[in-house]
């Protein structure tokens, strides 16, 4: 079931004045109530995408359908200018956008959503019938361009109310995303951040920021990603990469031919939930040739649910992949130390085969330990452990 979130601001606008009016007649006290009618929820700002061939361009307002822009740069810089304190809304005509890879979206509204969604798109009424709109990578070369679709990061202005973090709040629905090395979508909520502790040694990762957090997921498609469809020498991964970033809902979605070319099939994930994401909720996906794990899980990210998913030729050693680096690993590798996740779920999944097209084990962690938590100041409470299972079917 679909379920359309609305903003917080919204839902406090609604008012009901209820009272009693005392009238003091003939020496008798009367009450008399009185209601006021909820105010209508306030319109979203809507802003209007076409494709370049459907009259789609930068050159213009994006204020209307008359006048769609064409890319999500632009779309960011009408936000930017026009500033709405409202729920946003970014229809999007169907059609091919030729998209190279966009690192920069930095644009919120505190209290509301940001919604990406097709033009005929109706909460509750599934996929629009107008299909969905396709943002496909643009060539740099013979190979397509290095990146992620869309990698939304903290803001640069200090004064911004999301300068460190809190909830982004945006809202993906029924769009196709393909032919991007690094992968779909990269929720960056440590950009430009200090993410070390050096009173520790090896030093220790820590959260640069509150996160990028509580973004939905939905109907989407993310299909041909990695280094085996876009070719060149950078690999991806993950369908979607969450990075200091809580809380989020993938829904009713497809990872569609999530792979890497040789060496780096491994490399590239359905999901890689990693550094400090927590309770996030991955449900009811399709996942299907994805070339290493369906879910990746590191450092930190707890109380993850992973659940009513149905996979097919997807995962590597296992389905569900816990890893830190540790202080060995850091050592080794010149990097941070890093802490393991716990209370990670993985329930209830349809589980056809492997990557290989053989059924493999349901979970694996590295390093192992179900409560190795990776030393002081790492820890797992009392009574937990590091992923738990149950009801998945082969």
């Amino acid at each position: 079931m679909e379920i359309r979130r609305r903003s917080k601001t919204t839902t406090r606008k609604l008012l009901a004045v209820i009272g009693a009016a005392v009238l003091l007649v003939t020496g008798s006290i009367t009450a008399v109530s009185a209601s006021a009618e909820p105010a209508a929820p306030e319109a979203a700002f809507t802003v209007y995408m076409a494709p370049a061939g459907a009259g789609g361009s930068d050159a213009n307002d994006g204020l209307s359908p008359a006048q769609s822009i064409a890319t999500l740069p632009r779309v960011q810089q009408v936000l930017q200018q026009h500033k709405p304190t409202t729920d946003v809304e970014v229809r999007i005509k169907q059609g091919t956008y030729t998209a190279p890879p966009f690192h920069e979206w930095r644009f919120y509204v505190p209290g509301h959503s940001v919604s990406f969604m097709p033009i005929d798109y109706v909460p509750g009424q599934g996929t629009p019938a107008g299909g969905l709109p396709v943002f496909k990578n643009a060539k740099c070369g013979t190979a397509y361009c290095p990146g992620f679709w869309l990698q939304p990061r903290l803001p640069r202005d200090t004064a911004d109310p999301l300068y460190d973090g809190g909830d982004s709040n945006l809202d993906f629905r029924y769009l196709r995303v393909e032919y991007y090395s690094a992968g779909g979508v990269s929720v960056y909520g440590d950009s430009e951040r200090d993410v070390t502790d050096e009173n520790y040694n090896p030093p220790l990762q820590v959260r640069g920021s509150k996160g990028l957090n509580s973004n939905t997921f939905f109907g989407m498609q993310f299909r041909n990603l990695g280094s085996k469809w876009s070719g060149g020498s950078t690999f991806g991964y993950g369908g979607i990469v969450l990075t200091n970033s809580s809380n989020n809902r993938v829904e009713n979605s497809h990872f569609i031919n999530i792979e890497n070319a040789a060496p780096y099939q491994g490399n590239i994930h359905g999901l890689y939930i990693t550094h400090f994401s927590s309770g996030n909720q991955v449900v009811r996906n399709k996942f299907s040739y994805v070339s290493g794990y369906v879910v990746k899980s590191r450092n930190m990210s707890n109380y993850n649910s992973i659940e009513y998913n149905d996979i097919t030729r997807a995962g590597r050693a296992s389905y569900y992949r816990g890893e830190f680096c540790d202080t060995q690993c850091a050592i080794d590798n010149n990097i941070s130390r890093q802490c393991a996740s716990y209370h990670d779920r993985f329930f209830n999944n349809t589980i056809r085969s492997g990557y290989g097209g053989t059924q493999i084990s349901t979970w694996s962690l590295s390093p192992e330990g179900l409560t190795n938590a990776g030393g002081t100041p790492c820890a797992i409470p009392a009574g937990e452990q590091r992923v738990l299972t149950g009801g998945n079917s082969p």
